[in-house]
């Protein structure tokens, strides 16, 4: 792995750490999902002071370079935190559903009292 990549994976890593750090003050992310952010980077950096393992993890999976066998790894846990997302929001959906249509259920009803007061 190039001198190049290492750092490039650690300044990666820097500004991660910086965004995230930001977002929390500002309680714009919640700390549940930072926590992924945080492993995210501190694998970068895992993977640039030991470049062993990119090596070891590449030369098993028969990959070319430790670079592509990196990139493959990012495209991997991104992939997996997307689908984590995508699950999440649609349990979110189907609860903003059963919400919306509690509360249609029960404005139908205030509504229906109303009209029979009213005659």
């Amino acid at each position: 792995m190039s001198v190049v990549l290492r750092v490039f994976l650690v300044l990666v890593a820097i500004a991660v750490l910086t965004v995230i750090l930001r977002k929390l003050r500002k309680s714009e992310i919640q700390v549940i999902d930072s926590v992924f952010w945080f492993f995210f980077a501190a694998s970068f950096v895992v993977l640039a002071v030991f470049p062993q393992i990119a090596f070891v993890c590449s030369g098993a999976l028969g990959f070319e370079s430790p670079s592509n066998f990196i990139f493959l790894y990012v495209i991997g846990v991104l992939m997996l935190r997307e689908f984590s997302l995508t699950e999440k929001l649609a349990r979110q959906r189907m609860k903003l559903n059963a919400l919306v249509q509690e509360i249609a259920i029960k404005d139908n009803g205030m509504r229906e009292d109303i009209v029979e007061k009213k005659q």
